[in-house]
Formats: C-alpha cells, structure tokens, sequence
C-alpha cells in the first residue's frame, strides 16, 4: 500500500494525526473495494459453529497456510467475506496476537 502513495509517508502522517493545514491537491490514494475483514480466534471450531450454527452464515473449510503461519476459515457475506484466523503453531504471527488479545478480535481489513 504504502509504496503506492504519492506523498511521503511522513507527510500522510502529519495529514492523519493533526489539524496541519497541509493541502493535498489529491486523494493521497484510492481505496478499492472491501476484500475481507480478518479476525483473530483462540478457537477456530468453536468459531466456525458460531457463524455457521448461530448465524447462518456460508463458510469454507479449514484452509491450512502454513507459509503464513495460520489455519483460515472464509465467511461469505455476500459481497465480501470475513476471514477467521486461528495459529498454526507458537511461531505464527497470530500467536502472539492471542497472546494479547486472550478473545481474540480483528486483526486486519484488506482493502484492495
């Protein structure tokens, strides 16, 4: 995202933190569509029954990633999806997370 941006990163910064009166003659960029939100869950079964069962929501099969460190769940939600993630092994970054999140909750949206 950021190696798209047109103004340096310190700047956006200063746009987004304060009341500068730094004019920007343009979006800094263009968000696209939302893709998905992702959740952190300390227990991916116990999650997917929730959406599922609770819900009646669509959802997929476990999606083992291991070159990322997790285990997905996608929810359908119609126009987007929800992504659950749940650590494989005490490595992954969503681990830690969870390690300060004991709930769990969102950990990103990606915006395309």
């Amino acid at each position: 995202l950021f190696s798209r941006l047109q103004t340096p990163v310190s700047k956006v910064r200063t746009f987004s933190t304060s009341q500068s009166s730094l004019q920007v003659a343009g979006p800094v960029w263009n968000l696209g569509r939302l893709n998905h939100i992702a959740v952190a869950v300390p227990d991916l079964e116990k999650a997917k029954a929730f959406y599922k069962n609770i819900l009646g929501a669509q959802i997929s099969e476990v999606v083992p990633l291991p070159e990322h460190g997790v285990s997905v769940v996608f929810v359908n939600l119609g126009n987007t999806k929800m992504e659950l993630l749940h650590p494989l092994g005490n490595d992954s970054p969503i681990a830690g997370f969870l390690q300060k999140n004991k709930a769990g909750g969102m950990h990103h949206i990606c915006i395309e």
